[in-house]
């Protein structure tokens, strides 16, 4: 028997195949409404569909809340993930009846490409802003003058982000989130204690903050960009310009932070290095035409390309979230819309967002799942309204609270 009001959290596995296999394939059905005769809206609405059913029919993991309330049991807050990643997809057969298009593909599920713990995100766009790189020794940058690197790192690595991944990147290049370049991403409360939460995030208002520190530019050998050398050095460096001696370094951090609570999330540290064969004399400013034709300028673009990729994958499993910017009654309204993939008809779980103070006075935001699951009625481009079941008043929800969809 079970007793009334007391939550059950369950977790069912759904799989006729062994999950120690890397790649399966699986084939499937999907269909779709046609609405003015857009056939080719419908065909992808319909291989969406059938994506998504493959991948389920793989192994799924559905997780719920449970409550028994006066001998009825009712399901809140469910939440359905797939664990693997779809490639090869393959249309085997289409037909239409009546309104409804119909497909069956073929597909291959990777489960090792897929997220732990069935977290997917549901595919929406997750936003980050891409702050200030600044350098720990600014004199390195004198030699070609690159001391826009600073700013302008942030803004190539915000346009790579954006070609390469599902993240939407924004460019915040002129502001610093690190106040000690040397100690970062740490820093000193005024009590005296060291943490590595940012102090500020929520002028941000995105899900992800990235930001980094270039700790070293030097040339591998200072003698090549003597000002005291002569005729015969000049000439002696133009023939060797292939030597590691016109090595130049770039080493710099990387850091992401959450944009709700300013946690540290992710730090790592890239290196690389490439021939600086300009005059000692010469600026061209990074970023510049006559920087990236520079073997210097070709490695730093690898790097910023390994960076934007380290960043998706990191971020690919992450669960998705969105500010809550209004409440009433039991409609909700957050910050995210049709351009971040929302849809009519998703389920996002609703947290209250809160702080609380330790024994030494340090301030913490806690999250907490009210296990309340709201449904979205309405999307604009940039936001969202969603309702819940019952009035939001009852668990207190209000702006600055989260959505979020695991």
């Amino acid at each position: 028997m079970f007793n009334p009001m007391i939550r059950i959290a369950a977790v069912l596995l759904f799989s006729f195949l062994s999950l120690s296999l890397h790649a399966v394939t699986m084939e499937a059905e999907g269909s779709a409404l046609i609405f003015n005769q857009d056939i080719d809206s419908a065909r992808q609405a319909a291989i969406k569909n059938a994506t998504q059913q493959a991948s389920l029919q793989a192994s799924a993991i559905v997780s719920s809340t449970q409550s028994i309330n006066q001998g009825v049991l009712s399901i809140d807050n469910m939440q359905v993930s797939t664990l693997g990643m779809l490639s090869n997809i393959e249309v085997l057969d289409e037909k239409i009846q009546g309104r409804m298009l119909w497909v069956k593909v073929r597909a291959d599920v990777d489960f090792e490409k897929g997220c732990p713990a069935g977290i997917s995100g549901h595919g929406y766009q997750k936003s980050v802003a891409v702050t200030a790189f600044p350098l720990l020794y600014p004199q390195q940058a004198n030699l070609g003058d690159l001391s826009n690197i600073q700013t302008e790192l942030s803004h190539i690595l915000s346009n790579q982000i954006n070609q390469s991944s599902n993240l939407k990147a924004l460019n915040a290049g002129m502001l610093n989130v690190q106040e000690s370049a040397a100690n970062a991403p740490t820093r000193q409360l005024s009590a005296g204690a060291l943490t590595t939460v940012l102090g500020y995030t929520r002028q941000l208002d995105v899900q992800y903050i990235v930001s980094g520190v270039i700790r070293d530019m030097t040339m591998y050998d200072s003698s090549v960009t003597d000002p005291n050398r002569n005729f015969l050095v000049d000439l002696y460096n133009k023939i060797d310009y292939r030597s590691k001696r016109h090595l130049r370094s770039l080493a710099l951090d990387l850091y992401i932070h959450d944009g709700f609570s300013g946690a540290l999330l992710f730090s790592k540290q890239y290196a690389t290095a490439g021939r600086w064969n300009l005059e000692p004399e010469a600026r061209p400013r990074f970023a510049s035409a006559e920087f990236w034709r520079q073997d210097y300028g070709q490695q730093t673009r690898t790097l910023i390309n390994q960076v934007a990729s380290d960043l998706n994958e990191e971020l690919r499993c992450m669960p998705f979230s969105a500010r809550i910017t209004k409440s009433e009654d039991n409609l909700l309204w957050f910050n995210a819309g049709a351009l971040a993939g929302i849809k009519v008809g998703d389920k996002l779980t609703v947290y209250r967002k809160s702080n609380f103070f330790t024994d030494n006075m340090r301030s913490h935001v806690q999250l907490t799942n009210t296990r309340k699951t709201m449904t979205v009625t309405e999307v604009q481009p940039m936001f969202a309204i969603g309702r819940l079941a019952e009035d939001g008043t009852i668990d207190n929800i209000q702006p600055d609270d989260v959505v979020i969809a695991w």
